[in-house]
């Protein structure tokens, strides 16, 4: 029964001082920025997008309605993410209370010059780079799991089981972002190595013989990352021959390369 008491007892100072410290930040903050994010139409709600005070650090994800809150001090500029998309960004105008800004994101150009533009880089490379800085500080963030072994129990294993700390939705909203994040980073790779005027070139194929080629025929991304270049040149003609003499006849990715 004293045990229980206890374990009372520190919940509820628990929750208290997370009371007690949100409402410090709220008092650091007197201006809550908020608003949905979506894309240009408005149509597609942008989920998780990034929030971030460039001034404090303060950095929140959108929810799965694309809405968004962050707390501010007037002259602070937010900048608003997701990825594979132009980022936006605001200056606070307010002294106190809540100020409005919903935004449209306008999609990026997917597909890359297959050209190298320096010595040491290629564009596909650049735009990786430029794509981590952007979101870094969210990259960097720690993920949480269901056992955290860096904070040893007394029970003698040294494990110590935190569901609420993983399953908040910070954490949750975190897990998506990076998720989203890797299967972006192997899209931009298939459409650098894979572009549309590469296979022209190879092919000979324009508008929708092209798109309906490439949609029958895009390569793996683990294909991509080790295949050389005169090889994947192989590998499209090969397809691209079979598609003019046949186009019901589909080639497994590993056929004739």
């Amino acid at each position: 029964m004293t045990s229980r008491l206890l374990f009372v007892t520190m919940l509820s100072l628990l929750l208290a001082g997370g009371a007690f410290t949100g409402a410090r930040a709220q008092s650091q903050n007197p201006v809550t920025l908020r608003g949905q994010i979506t894309s240009t139409d408005g149509q597609l709600v942008l989920y998780p997008a990034t929030i971030r005070n460039k001034a404090s650090g303060a950095r929140v994800f959108s929810d799965q309605g694309g809405y968004y809150r962050i707390g501010a001090d007037k002259g602070d500029e937010i900048v608003i993410s997701f990825i594979g998309y132009v980022s936006d960004s605001v200056v606070v105008t307010n002294v106190a209370g809540t100020q409005m800004y919903n935004v449209r994101l306008r999609m990026k150009e997917r597909f890359l010059p297959q050209v190298e533009v320096s010595g040491k880089w290629n564009p596909y490379q650049l735009d990786s780079i430029a794509r981590y800085e952007e979101f870094r500080p969210f990259l960097e963030e720690k993920n949480y799991t269901l056992v955290d072994t860096t904070k040893r129990s007394s029970g003698g294993f040294g494990l110590t089981f935190s569901p609420f700390t993983r399953g908040s939705r910070q954490q949750k909203d975190l897990r998506k972002f990076k998720k989203l994040y890797e299967e972006n980073e192997v899209q931009q790779y298939i459409d650098y190595r894979y572009s549309k005027s590469f296979v022209s070139r190879v092919t000979g194929f324009t508008g929708d013989t092209l798109l309906q080629f490439m949609r029958v025929y895009t390569p793996s991304y683990g294909l991509l990352r080790k295949i050389p270049n005169e090889d994947l040149i192989v590998w499209i003609s090969v397809r691209a021959k079979q598609w003019k003499e046949n186009p019901k006849v589909v080639l497994k990715e590993n056929d004739l390369q």
